[in-house]
């Protein structure tokens, strides 16, 4: 049987309507693609503890905001028959899309849009930008 080389690629996922669609796209090219092995992430933005805020009640959020956002993707992944890892972490979003894809050595990223904000932003998300001007491995941009 010959060695088949695996390709990592990243997909962050928000919750938004915009990641879902850029999952069904990478979905599709999973199923015909067996090379493939999807990495899943969501971000979830740190908040710091306060006096009324206690890192308990941090982590209590960022797990059920996370569960949140990823809430669907079963069914994506279902429909297509595809499995995929998923990863939870808490940082600034571009920046974590970036490291995360450069520890799991992925050969690309895949993102939604999102269309929100300034100018530049009608095109694409400012998170989106981030990533395309922080990665150094190629980010497929999925409208």
């Amino acid at each position: 049987m010959a060695n088949v080389t695996t390709k990592t690629v990243l997909i962050p996922l928000d919750g938004s309507a915009n990641s879902r669609r850029a999952l069904a796209y990478l979905a599709k090219r999973a199923r015909t693609d067996k090379r493939l092995r999807l990495c899943l992430l969501n971000v979830q933005l740190p908040l710091p503890p306060s006096l009324f805020v206690t890192r308990a009640m941090i982590e209590h959020y960022h797990d059920a905001k996370s569960k949140e956002d990823l809430k669907g993707i079963r069914g994506i992944l279902a429909t297509h028959h595809v499995s995929a890892e998923t990863l939870v972490r808490i940082g600034n979003p571009a920046q974590t899309i970036v490291q995360v894809a450069k520890q799991r050595r992925c050969a690309e990223i895949v993102m939604g849009t999102r269309g929100l904000g300034s100018l530049k932003g009608l095109i694409l998300g400012s998170v989106t930008t981030k990533v395309i001007q922080l990665s150094r491995i190629p980010v497929t941009v999925v409208p």
